[in-house]
């Protein structure tokens, strides 16, 4: 896709047709701190495109258990059958034929293709059994983005970004930074609307300086920056679909953007000096300085990780969507060579985005880590039974993968059964599995916790009636 300065610029105001509106419906809270870039609340959205297999990462059976290694079973692992195609996950099984991966001290199992991210298991929460009441890609995708089912295939409601970044809109220069994920806003601040981009490059498009010749000069400057300050009669009379209010909000971070002094974090060139910023970011992400794009490493989970990473240590973003896995609708044998692949890379790059802000410092000299929040989410699960074409199916009961600020880690809540991995009722307060007087899991509940523990409220889900997973909160 062919990205624009105008049009990359135009989308911070998309979905805002309900702007003049947004101070009836959702008025700032009374409690809205005014925090600086080094004291807001960071989220990390990610998203595993396509559907995961659940049995190889985040929900797994032991191999060993013959419930769950039977081709014929209504529950089978198919990890043997991975293993002849993933050298990785060959090894794993060579040494731990169960294919579970249990690191010392965790409480959580992980399956074969959890890869790195399993290092983390202490801040990890694991949710399982999570019903996501569709088997439509772009309904389950949108489900978990916005808290509220779909209307039809069309989101209803706010992405989970753009709400979390609305009290805070006017802090970072670009709040709400989206990469290669969808972004919606209904009814909530323009300046909070996601700023989509595919890559690095496209973020030179509006973060370079403009062109000398286009330099207004002080004195026009000046005059833009007056005619920008304050809302005219004429401004407000032309706003009842807030569009001028998108162009106003869109203008302003035009203004931040052509100063040019944010592409820097963002210039990923070869050879770096030792020791640069750059080069930093390259080691954490296992980039190679002299040709980072090798193998268009920058174009896929680990490129797109570090943009996050950029965004977030340089206060350039305070939430980040950013696509970790994509085309992994595994319904034919590409299951067996692609999925755990697919599905390990998006992890390994989940986990050095991790580390990297739990190194990373900030000016108040604490690790980005201690403030941010990770949900990492697929559109639902995949079947757990092999179909006749060797791969798998869409199923019901996913699992969600929650961490950082305010959330409980190395622990799992819910589950699936054994019989035919549909998702168990749980009891919200211990998380346990409660077949009797338990609540099945939705992504509303999930929403609702994880807005709870940043302090941010919740009533524009209310009409799913979320329940709080008591369980997850530190």
């Amino acid at each position: 896709m062919n990205l624009t300065r105008r049009r990359m610029l135009s989308s911070l105001g998309a979905g805002a047709g309900a702007y003049a509106l947004s101070d009836t419906f959702w008025p700032a809270s009374a409690g809205a701190e005014n925090l600086t870039a080094d004291e807001l609340p960071l989220l990390i959205f990610c998203e595993f495109n396509g559907a995961w297999d659940t049995l190889l990462s985040l929900d797994p059976r032991d191999h060993t258990d013959s419930r769950f290694n039977d081709p014929a079973g209504s529950v089978y692992t198919g990890y043997e059958m991975v293993a002849e195609e993933d050298g990785a996950i060959e090894a794993l099984m060579s040494n731990n034929n169960s294919g579970l991966v249990t690191p010392n001290g965790s409480n959580i199992s992980f399956g074969p293709a959890i890869g790195d991210l399993a290092s983390h298991f202490e801040d990890l929460c694991v949710l399982r059994g999570v019903n996501m009441g569709t088997l439509t890609h772009e309904v389950g995708r949108r489900y978990f983005l916005t808290g509220k089912f779909p209307r039809g295939l069309a989101a209803s409601g706010s992405a989970m970004a753009t709400f979390w970044v609305n009290e805070h809109t006017t802090t970072t220069p670009i709040p709400n930074l989206v990469i290669r994920s969808e972004t919606f806003n209904e009814g909530l601040d323009p300046k909070a609307s996601g700023l989509k981009i595919t890559g690095y490059q496209d973020l030179s498009k509006v973060l370079r300086s403009l062109n000398a010749s286009l330099d207004p000069g002080a004195k026009g400057a000046a005059a833009l920056a007056a005619l920008q300050s304050d809302p005219s009669c004429l401004d407000r009379q032309l706003d009842v679909g807030g569009m001028t209010s998108a162009y106003r909000a869109s203008f302003e971070k035009a203004l931040v953007f052509s100063e040019g002094t944010l592409w820097q974090h963002f210039n990923f060139i070869r050879n770096p000096p030792e020791n640069s910023a750059i080069y930093d970011l390259y080691q954490a992400f296992g980039l190679n300085p002299a040709n980072p794009n090798s193998g268009n490493a920058l174009a896929g989970p680990r490129g797109q990780a570090a943009i996050a990473a950029q965004a977030l240590t340089n206060n350039i973003a305070q939430a980040v969507s950013v696509q970790l896995a994509s085309g992994i609708d595994h319904h034919d044998e590409d299951w067996a060579t692609d999925h755990a692949p697919a599905l390990r890379d998006g992890f390994n790059a989940l986990a050095s985005l991790i580390s990297y802000l739990k190194t990373t410092l900030d000016s108040n000299g604490k690790p980005f880590w201690d403030r941010t929040t990770i949900m990492a989410v697929s559109d639902f699960a995949r079947t757990p039974n092999i179909n006749p074409r060797g791969g798998r199916d869409h199923h019901l009961s996913s699992a969600c993968l929650v961490a950082g600020r305010g959330i409980k880690g190395n622990q799992v809540i819910g589950g699936t059964t054994d019989n035919n991995y549909s998702g168990r009722p749980i009891n919200m307060t211990t998380g346990a599995p409660d077949d009797i007087t338990g609540q099945i899991l939705r992504p509303p509940d999930i929403h609702r916790t994880v807005l709870d523990a940043a302090g941010l409220p919740y009533e524009h889900i209310a009409n799913q009636d979320p329940v709080l997973v008591k369980a997850m909160l530190g």
